[in-house]
């Protein structure tokens, strides 16, 4: 392993999930005995508490109207809203209005499962965008493999951007070619060395060149990364 590190190519933004748009109705005002019906329904029901767990607050009318509108309106799916309302706060955006955006733009673009949701979002992801120009793919969006590694150094391993962009220079340095495996290789063994940072990357090289190449450790950190959303319970 080296300290060299080798720049990224030059940033060519890859294309998104290839989606049809639709039309998508205004959202409506609704009358109180809709309201009162609403409130009757178990899995909306459900989806409201869920929402105010998620934000941290009692939903205020209109954030409930807004939540109606997703369910009743859009006809979103109760996993897809609750995907939508993790989304949104993971990228540490809690408005209402905000959520709401990014449903009329899953409604435009037919996302109608959660496996749609998670593909579409995972297109707009600048982790995907990152790693697909430090590896020199245009041309097309990452596959569903390359799009689960890129999750899973993400969200298991708990990396930033930096640092899994530094393992896909490495990783056409060493191979010549991209390769989500090789890196995946370097980013295990980095995570197994309680690498966090770029500063980490830079002792273990020093480690590595003095033949003292660092022995992974059995610690907190150096276990999976939960993600926070996964321990939500119902």
């Amino acid at each position: 392993m080296t300290s060299q590190t080798t720049a990224p190519a030059a940033m060519i933004s890859a294309p998104e999930v290839s989606v049809p748009e639709v039309s998508v109705p205004e959202k409506p005002s609704y009358t109180a005995a809709q309201l009162k019906e609403f409130a009757a329904n178990e899995e909306l029901s459900q989806l409201l508490y869920i929402a105010q767990m998620y934000l941290g607050k009692t939903l205020t009318a209109t954030e409930t109207n807004s939540m109606i509108f997703f369910y009743d309106t859009l006809k979103m799916s109760a996993d897809v809203i609750e995907y939508l309302l993790e989304y949104c706060i993971s990228k540490e955006h809690r408005s209402m209005r905000y959520i709401e955006k990014v449903a009329i733009d899953w409604a435009e673009h037919g996302i109608s499962s959660l496996k749609k949701a998670r593909e579409y979002s995972d297109s707009k992801s600048e982790d995907m965008f990152a790693v697909m120009n430090a590896f020199g793919i245009t041309g097309r969006s990452a596959a569903k493999v390359e799009r689960d590694y890129i999750r899973k150094w993400r969200e298991t391993y708990g990396f930033n951007t930096d640092i899994i962009v530094e393992a896909c220079s490495r990783t056409i340095k060493s191979t010549h070619q991209p390769s989500f495996e090789y890196a995946d290789t370097i980013l295990a063994n980095w995570k197994n060395s309680n690498v966090s940072s770029l500063e980490d990357v830079k002792k273990a090289d020093a480690a590595y060149a003095a033949g003292n190449n660092i022995k992974p450790k059995q610690t907190a950190s150096s276990k999976p990364a939960n993600n926070r959303f996964n321990n939500f319970q119902q």
